[in-house]
């Protein structure tokens, strides 16, 4: 391979999966609230609702979408497009992040089938430097793809680089390969703190996960000018498809219902909608017969 990072597009960038929990009453229920609307609208898409218990807290999870509560406070926890979404408004909700997960995945022909082999025959056959040698363990699957593990599961330091088209039955050319890390404890708090600090989510999403695989010499091969040119085209995906199904068919004609009984200048306050439009162009755009008719089905 080259020393000399390649320009491939980067498709996706972000948090893949959050872990949190708050203690403070208030802190803890705005996070009880939040994790309860993530399971809804999880379940309002489709998803299987079901209980939840974890070290003696008790709630529901539904789709990417957990949470519990219990006398000392809440936990969250949510993955894949739901963590992406609601992970600026779960971290500032919450007083402690026990797991962080941050992703890249690019699409490149410089990434073929046999990617993760090739990196991992060049890892092992690297001279080992000062201190503690870092794992490297390459799972095979003609299924689901290779993956190469760096590090063990168990440390607050861990990464991934995987087939993602394989892992999704995906037939596409280029593949798409992902480059995951999963942070723990203090490592996940200091990220945490990062990414809420940070004005560009995904290109402070791109540098964490490049500078992360870069010092264990497996990063990603982009070039790092290519970091402000992330693609976020990718967030038209399945889980994103399901949340615009809810509110189109969930939360819209519940809308529409109180519109027509208060006033859509009332209700379009509370949803914290600007007045910037007429009542008369509101009421002809939202309040159609369709609407309505489906509003009384609810």
């Amino acid at each position: 391979m080259s020393n000399i990072p390649l320009i491939v597009p980067v498709v996706e960038a972000g948090i893949d999966w959050v872990s949190c929990s708050a203690e403070r009453p208030m802190m803890s229920a705005a996070l009880l609230a939040l994790g309860r609307d993530l399971v809804q609208q999880e379940a309002m898409s489709g998803a299987t609702l079901t209980p939840y218990y974890n070290h003696g807290y008790a709630g529901y999870k539904a789709g990417g979408a957990a949470y519990g509560n219990c006398p000392r406070g809440t936990i969250v926890s949510v993955s894949g497009a739901t963590a992406r979404e609601s992970a600026s408004e779960l971290l500032r909700c919450s007083d402690n992040v026990s797991r962080l997960d941050v992703q890249v995945t690019v699409r490149s022909d410089e990434c073929g089938a046999e990617y993760a082999k090739r990196v991992y025959g060049r890892l092992v056959g690297e001279p080992r430097g000062r201190g503690r040698p870092i794992a490297h363990t390459l799972i095979t699957s003609d299924w689901t793809g290779d993956t190469l593990n760096i590090g063990r599961r168990v440390s607050d330091n861990f990464g991934r680089i995987y087939n993602k088209s394989a892992e999704e039955k995906v037939l596409e050319v280029p593949l798409r390969w992902r480059w995951e890390i999963e942070l723990k404890r203090k490592p996940a708090q200091k990220a945490a703190w990062a990414y809420t600090s940070a004005s560009d989510k995904s290109h402070w999403s791109l540098g964490e996960v490049f500078d992360w695989f870069e010092r264990r010499h497996c990063a990603p091969p982009i070039s790092k000018v290519l970091r402000v040119g992330v693609d976020r085209s990718s967030r038209g995906s399945h889980a994103q498809a399901n949340r615009i199904k809810w509110l189109k068919l969930g939360v819209r004609p519940v809308v529409v219902r109180l519109a027509a009984e208060f006033g859509w200048p009332d209700v379009l306050a509370l949803l914290g909608v600007p007045m910037r439009y007429s009542d008369a162009y509101v009421n002809e755009t939202m309040a159609s017969m369709a609407d309505l008719d489906g509003a009384g089905e609810c």
